[in-house]
């Protein structure tokens, strides 16, 4: 999905250069569940702009993501993505030094 999302981009920003004669940076904006559409914003909009997670995507324990959040990346990522385990604690024993 990135990958064909990334071409898009490209192409639009082909686009809007060739036929629009502006200049900006091309977004890629949701407009459903996973539909997008393309605009372009004008640079002093994005330029040094750092987005951050949505709280909403952040579990209450800090150390991990909600379900929110891989409901958001499954249009991203497809299915068939494997499910997340985790590690079990197992302890090893000491070696000391001789």
């Amino acid at each position: 999905m990135d990958q064909r999302e990334a071409r898009e981009v490209g192409e639009k920003a082909v686009q809007f250069a060739m036929w629009g004669k502006q200049s900006g940076s091309v977004a890629i904006k949701r407009t459903g569940f996973y539909s997008v559409d393309y605009e372009l914003l004008p640079l002093h909009a994005v330029a040094g702009k750092t987005r951050v997670m949505e709280d909403e995507f952040i579990s209450a324990s800090g150390t991990d993501v909600t379900d929110a959040f891989r409901l958001y990346l499954r249009p991203l990522l497809g299915s068939g993505m494997p499910d997340a385990y985790r590690l079990r604690h197992n302890p090893v024993a000491k070696v000391l030094k001789r």
